[in-house]
């Protein structure tokens, strides 16, 4: 695994980010039918003794380059792993806002193997009919 994206922010969708969540916690990115990417974390279940089930929470929507970037892995279900990087509090930013930072570790071929690397059939005037008269 190598990194595909070192360091990306997260669109929160929520003022408040879940008490539980620390650096190198895991996060689970899902491909929308609208295109986005949103990101979901596992908060463990609050009951004693770990009795009951942890709670997928929605964190928000990974940005356009990211989601970019990201789209051919997600389309092909590729294993990728999603860490927590950086959480900024609300109280410690000068914006007011929470932010989340994520980082996304994979294999770059999965990237790579989207597209093609070379064009495989070249335009060329043998193949093209015969032009109509007057161009060229």
């Amino acid at each position: 695994m190598q990194p595909l994206i070192h360091k990306a922010s997260v669109n929160l969708t929520t003022d408040k980010l879940p008490k539980s969540a620390s650096p190198g916690d895991a996060v689970t990115l899902y491909l929308q039918n609208d295109g986005r990417v949103i990101a979901t974390y596992m908060a463990p279940s609050r009951l004693p003794f770990g009795l009951g089930r942890p709670v997928e929470l929605i964190l928000g929507y990974l940005g356009r380059q990211a989601t970019e970037i990201l789209r051919p892995a997600l389309e092909r279900y590729a294993h990728l792993r999603v860490r927590i990087v950086e959480i900024e509090p609300a109280y410690l930013s000068s914006s007011g806002n929470a932010s989340l930072f994520i980082s996304v570790w994979g294999d770059p071929t999965i990237l790579l193997s989207a597209q093609p690397l070379y064009q495989i059939f070249t335009r060329s005037r043998i193949n093209d009919g015969p032009s109509p008269k007057g161009e060229e």
